[in-house]
This record gives C-alpha cells, sequence and structure tokens, in this order.
C-alpha cells in the first residue's frame, strides 16, 4: 500500500515538473538586429519597405505551443517604403491615414506546427480599424539565450481598404503585400 503511494505521488511531481518545463517562455526583441518588413508592387515592379518602430510581448516555447503567443503593436507611422514619394502619400486618407490610425497590431489565437516552415502563428491583424486573420508561417531557432525568428505572410491590400480612390486598382501598385518578420530576441529576465 505505501508503495503505491509512493509511486502515485512520484508519477504526480513527474507531471508537475513537465508542466513547469513546458511553460511558454518570455522573449525581448532585440530592436536594432530586428526588422519588421514588406514587400510590394509598384508598376510592375516588386519594392521593399518596413516599419522602424514596433514591439511585442512574445511568449514561446516549442514543447508548450498552446502557452505561447505574440501580441504585436506597430506604429504605422514610422514606415519607410522606400522612396520619399511613397512615404509621402502613405500617411493620406487613401492609404494608411496615420491621423485616424497611427497603430496596428497582430494578437495571436493559437500557435501551431507548420506545414512548410516549422510553426504557424493565427492571429488578428488590426489596420485602419479592421481586423482580418492572418496566418504568419515562421521558423524558430534558439542558441543560448538568444532566437531567431523569421517568417513571412502574405494578405491582399483590399482587405484593409488601403489606396482607395484613384489608387483601388492594381494598375499602379499590386493587391499582394508579404510582410517579412526577422527578428532577433533575447530571453527576457
Amino acid at each position: 500500500m505505501g508503495s503505491s503511494v509512493m509511486l502515485m505521488f512520484g508519477m504526480g511531481m513527474l507531471t508537475i515538473v513537465n508542466t513547469a518545463q513546458a511553460a511558454a517562455t518570455s522573449w525581448d526583441i532585440v530592436q536594432n538586429e530586428s526588422r519588421l518588413g514588406f514587400i510590394a508592387i509598384q508598376e510592375g515592379d516588386e519594392f521593399k519597405g518596413e516599419f522602424d518602430d514596433f514591439d511585442a510581448e512574445m511568449q514561446f516555447s516549442k514543447e508548450a505551443l498552446e502557452d505561447s503567443r505574440f501580441d504585436v503593436i506597430i506604429d504605422v507611422t514610422s514606415i519607410d517604403a522606400g522612396n520619399s514619394q511613397r512615404n509621402d502619400t502613405l500617411p493620406d486618407e487613401e492609404w494608411f491615414f496615420f491621423e485616424r490610425f497611427p497603430k496596428a497590431t497582430y494578437v495571436t489565437s493559437a500557435i501551431r506546427k507548420g506545414r512548410d516552415t516549422s510553426f504557424e502563428a493565427v492571429g488578428t491583424l488590426t489596420l485602419r480599424g479592421m481586423e482580418r486573420e492572418v496566418v504568419l508561417p515562421f521558423d524558430w531557432q534558439i542558441e543560448g539565450d538568444s532566437a531567431f525568428m523569421q517568417g513571412r505572410a502574405n494578405f491582399d491590400r483590399r482587405q484593409f481598404d488601403i489606396g482607395q480612390g484613384e489608387w483601388a486598382s492594381d494598375d499602379v501598385v499590386g493587391y499582394p503585400i508579404q510582410v517579412i518578420v526577422d527578428l532577433t530576441l533575447e530571453r527576457a529576465e
């Protein structure tokens, strides 16, 4: 009788230890080594841009995907689309409408194993006040107390009413947008 109690106690302790080890780890973005960018098409040619100001609350462990999450805040006004003409146009109401919508967010609802990449984040992107589900396939590597996340997500700019009026067609600016995530992270203390 005593040995079965000890066995149950031991199994219970093992479960507690395994659960504690599987908790998602908190990560901080190393800003000067990280990039949140995009690729778009203008007059048939690809161009790259990026957001200089973004931050995220990140919890991730491949052993605890159910506890993992990314809550990202992007300062849309920090956009650099690669040339002054585009940069001068993007604050306008037809594009990002900075005056009314200076921030965008991406909040995950699930992180799962990926098909073509190691993982996929399923989340809600809120941009120009509109919410749409966006899947972000990504890879994750850990080296000591550092982690590296690379991913790409695709959406159609019309989903968020980006490029209205004379810009509504894809004659000058294409509909597809590819978001590029390239983050260096450190374990949070």
